[in-house]
């Protein structure tokens, strides 16, 4: 179902999850957590479990598994602690567990208890920062919620909404799949050929992402930036390559962090040079000059996540 391999990932560990459908189209894409030999716990785009889980549900018929797939997203809540202070926050409330570097690494996958409440924590990083992903039953999230506020009270610790969680996994360049894919995308346009497993020997769009990938591209998804107090651009606008549409804009946003406007696009391959500038058409019929740069805009060794 999935491109990636996990015949050897280890059980404590997660692992990016890439979806594409028979036609080799990015379809989803997740965290696969291994609790045990034989028992993985997969996340989805929060707007598309339903579709995935049907998904799921049709191959495993299809294909007579003996496997068992179950849908507990209404029993479960999850509550994502990130930021320079989480791992003392969590401290506070988590004593049965190692929260160190080493003893929970960035990717690692632990149960234990979180205030007294049985919890799944995982280690991942969509937003940049180091942190972890509380998961509990459901019955247990208020309680939860309220412990972890009064561990952090003397970190200063803030709710963030999703607006906020956007323009941070904005700075990483983290791709939101419905929003920066679409019904035509596949895992080349946006640079995921490291999630494909050359190796493996069958998933759902194999033969379509190896014909696919056997083509010239003709677009990408690209990063690139404009200076502070330009005309921002909108989620579809769109890229010109002389009197030609050749792409649009799926993502922008102004960064405080980096003090200046930031976003990701489809332009024509030939426009995907590092240091071009890409004309976008924006209100108003402005025309503004974008440079095209490097992902991810922020921390590109990955030291906050790390931790």
């Amino acid at each position: 179902m999935y491109t990636f391999a996990f015949i050897k990932q280890p059980v404590g560990r997660s692992r990016y999850a890439l979806m594409t459908n028979e036609h080799g189209v990015v379809i989803d894409d997740g965290v696969c957590a291994r609790l045990a030999d034989n028992h993985f716990y997969v996340t989805a785009t929060t707007s598309g479990v339903d579709r995935i889980y049907q998904q799921m549900l049709k191959w495993n018929a299809q294909w007579r598994l003996d496997v068992d797939v179950t849908n507990v997203t209404a029993a479960i809540c999850a509550v994502n602690v990130a930021g320079p202070d989480s791992r003392k926050v969590l401290e506070q409330v988590c004593k049965d567990l190692d929260l160190s570097a080493e003893g929970f690494p960035y990717l690692g996958v632990r149960q234990g208890t979180v205030a007294g409440i049985k919890a799944r924590l995982l280690r991942v990083g969509f937003v940049g920062e180091l942190g972890y992903e509380i998961h509990v039953c459901a019955r247990h999230g208020l309680a939860l919620w309220d412990a972890l506020m009064a561990a952090g009270k003397a970190f200063d610790i803030r709710p963030f909404g999703v607006e906020t969680q956007r323009l941070l996994r904005l700075e990483k360049g983290h791709v939101i799949i419905s929003q920066d894919t679409d019904g035509m995308t596949h895992p080349a346009e946006i640079d995921m050929g490291w999630a494909v497993s050359r190796n493996k020997p069958f998933f759902v769009g194999r033969r379509s992402v190896d014909i696919l990938e056997a083509q010239p591209l003709k677009r990408k998804l690209v990063g690139f930036t404009l200076p502070k107090g330009s005309v921002q651009p909108l989620e579809g606008h769109l890229v010109l390559n002389g009197p030609d549409i050749s792409g649009n804009v799926t993502s922008c946003e102004y960064s405080t962090t980096l003090g200046r406007i930031i976003g990701l696009a489809y332009a024509g391959v030939e426009q995907s040079t590092l240091g071009q500038r890409i004309p976008i058409r924006v209100e108003g019929g402005i025309v503004v000059q974008a440079e095209v740069v490097q992902l991810p805009f922020f921390d590109p060794t990955n030291t906050r996540q790390e931790g």
